[in-house]
């Protein structure tokens, strides 16, 4: 009975992570995360503390599955799965709800719309994927951080619980059936996990850094790193100098990556193996006890390794809803954010952890059971603020009103009501964005495909087009209702970050080749078409020297000229120093920016000086006065982040595009 209660004491402090090492290089793991998080200068690899986490929860797992398959009985699946929700459930479920709330008070309504969506996915742990889907999409990587972003790595972790007991079993009834070694053969499956997913994460790594660090096949070897540590363990037996030289070899490793890496170092790939082998080398080395020496057995680090959960769940939402009023954080202001998000993980911890963390008998379905009920209500509450703001219209008639003058109140000096609610609504403002991105018309930056949008007026003799990247893409609800008011059809190509010239343009350090062929692929499209009219423009490319860009615009426009395709280039819009969300949020008469200093010099009219059929428009003075930009214009909202135009001033500014234009 007594050697009974003792393994059952031995289950439970390693599938919680109760070896007082562990639990200390979780305290170590979740502090480099803080400080990243609130100081990135000073600790700008601390993003490996995530790795660190994944190492660990991949040994205590794989461990914790091993005894309960290999234990026999038909229930220990579910007896597993019951585990992780009362382990995880409780605590992620509070914390999304509670931010959700949060998010009502503290952020602009501009990003109250995303955050419930990531919510949501959060719920579901597929979080990482709508991260990954976003930091491929050219709209969604502008965005501020959500306060929910931190459940990426929280989604991996949970993928994983739900597909390894699956491997597990299969793994332990292949054994039984070719009386092999469960452990063995769980071995090399693990090692065929572990090493497809790092060829994987090296490889993709290497072609879409952004791609790579969230999506899980990329990361599942960290996971796999920690199991096969798991099942390794008790077939070596070093001294306890050895075991002291790794822990101090881990831990360099560890300490080193946090110090040396930083946001352009690419990860995960081949430099993630230094923080991950490093945490192997630490957890493999156990609990290290020499005189005085306790290694990470400190009652500091412990205390906060026990609630380093609570800690990683908690800290992010505070630092998002503090960094939408301050644009940085001190140290007394991180400070204070610690010790803030100290004393809610504690309460979270002996609360709510503690309090749904033991089984009870004959409860194993039960904890499935609710944990469901709380995804579908947090899923149900973030659905329906999204509902909510998606009802919410933007009624383009509007624009041209004696409340809503738009441009008028810089071109023809047209006098602006106060106290009118602008447009779009605030809660409408990231979305307010060109049809052509609903239709998916809109190229991402990995299509070659010159697809293309009809719009205008598809009954109309006379074809008109528009080409160019997302800042000739901003341009379409003018060009559009210019191109209904003439009855002429409008066919449009835009790529994201893609200009439409023979220069050579980077993307994210390397030759943007699918822009270039792109590129051909439209003009190709063009000639075929033999359109009167194209409109164009693009944004600045500071990769790309100057003189390169002239040529390159001129070659292409050259071609079109000679096929008789006369050509409008409108000026770049400036970039704003300001998000309009969060400014307009907080204090409107702030959202102001110097002209002259996010202005950049007019590439597109130095390109069409020589050529004949080339018209270059400047519309700047319809979005900014002589000296500022302002976020609103005419009580209508002029950007929709710091460098597009919303969809609602573009359409504002037809008329004023088409006169410019000579139409």
């Amino acid at each position: 009975m007594i050697s009974r209660s003792r393994a059952a004491l031995t289950d439970r402090r390693e599938e919680h992570g109760w070896r007082p090492e562990i639990q200390g290089l979780r305290g170590v793991a979740v502090a480099m995360v803080v400080i990243f998080h609130l100081w990135p200068q000073a600790l700008p690899g601390g993003y490996v503390g995530v790795d660190v986490f994944f190492v660990i929860s991949g040994f205590l797992i794989t461990g914790l599955l091993v005894r309960m398959a290999t234990a026999g009985g038909h229930a220990w699946l579910i007896t597993f799965y019951s585990r992780r929700v009362r382990r995880l459930l409780p605590a992620a479920i509070l914390a999304l709800l509670v931010t959700l709330a949060g998010t009502l008070v503290f952020l602009s309504k501009a990003r109250w719309e995303e955050t419930a969506i990531q919510v949501a996915a959060s719920a579901l742990y597929v979080q990482n994927w709508r991260l990954a889907l976003q930091a491929v999409d050219y709209l969604g990587a502008a965005e501020a951080p959500s306060p929910v972003q931190h459940y990426w790595s929280l989604s991996i972790e949970e993928q994983f619980y739900i597909v390894l007991p699956l491997l597990v079993a299969v793994v332990i009834w292949l054994a039984r059936r070719f009386r092999r070694s469960p452990k063995n053969v769980l071995l090399a499956a693990l090692g065929v996990v572990f090493a497809g997913s790092l060829a994987a994460s090296v490889a993709t790594t290497r072609a879409d850094p952004a791609w790579a660090y969230f999506v899980t096949h990329t990361r599942l070897w960290e996971l796999g790193l920690g199991g096969l540590l798991a099942l390794v363990r008790q077939r070596f037996s070093p001294g306890l100098l050895s075991r002291l030289a790794m822990m101090v070899v881990g831990m360099t490793a560890i300490l080193v990556s946090a110090v040396l890496f930083s946001g352009a170092t690419p990860f995960p790939g081949m430099h993630a193996l230094l923080p991950t082998l490093g945490a192997v080398l630490v957890i493999a080395a156990g609990d290290i006890r020499l005189g005085r020496f306790r290694g990470l057995d400190v009652a500091a680090l412990r205390y906060i390794g026990d609630r380093s959960y609570s800690i990683y769940l908690w800290h992010w939402p505070l630092i998002v809803f503090y960094t939408a009023h301050h644009p940085t954080v001190g140290l007394l202001a991180g400070l204070g954010l610690v010790v803030l998000t100290l004393a809610i993980s504690h309460l979270s911890y002996r609360h709510v952890e503690q309090r749904y963390r033991w089984p009870r008998p004959q409860t194993e379905w039960r904890p499935l059971i609710y944990g469901s009920a709380a995804i579908a209500a947090c899923v149900v509450a973030s659905g329906a603020l999204g509902y909510a703001l998606d009802r919410q219209g933007v009624d383009i008639s509007l624009i041209g009103t004696p409340n809503y003058p738009g441009p008028a109140a810089l071109l023809a000096d047209a006098e602006v009501p106060v106290g009118v609610a602008p447009l779009p609504p605030l809660g409408k403002l990231k979305r307010d964005v060109p049809i052509v991105y609903r239709l998916k018309c809109h190229q991402e930056q990995d299509s070659m495909e010159p697809v293309g949008c009809h719009l205008g007026d598809p009954q109309g003799t006379r074809t008109v087009v528009v080409v160019g990247d997302s800042h000739a893409a901003q341009w379409i609800p003018a060009i559009d209702r210019i191109a209904k008011d003439h009855k002429w059809k409008l066919i449009t190509f835009t790529k994201a970050a893609c200009p439409f010239t023979r220069a050579p343009v980077m993307d994210n350090g390397k030759p943007y080749e699918a822009c270039a062929q792109w590129r051909d692929n439209v003009l190709t499209e063009i000639r075929q078409l033999r359109p009167e009219l194209m409109f164009t423009s693009q944004s600045r490319y500071s990769d790309t020297p100057e003189p390169d860009m002239i040529e390159g615009l001129r070659s292409i426009w050259g071609v079109l000229n000679m096929a008789g395709v006369r050509i409008i280039a409108i000026r770049n819009t400036p970039f704003v120093k300001f998000d309009p969300g969060d400014c307009l949020a907080a204090d409107p008469d702030k959202c102001v920016t110097v002209r002259s200093e996010v202005e950049a010099r007019n590439v597109l009219a130095l390109a069409a000086g020589p050529l004949p059929n080339v018209r270059v428009v400047d519309m700047n003075d319809a979005l900014c006065g002589r000296q500022t930009c302002a976020a609103v214009v005419g009580n209508i909202i002029v950007w929709r982040d710091y460098h597009h135009m919303t969809a609602t001033y573009a359409l504002a500014l037809a008329p004023y595009l088409a006169k410019a234009a000579g139409l």
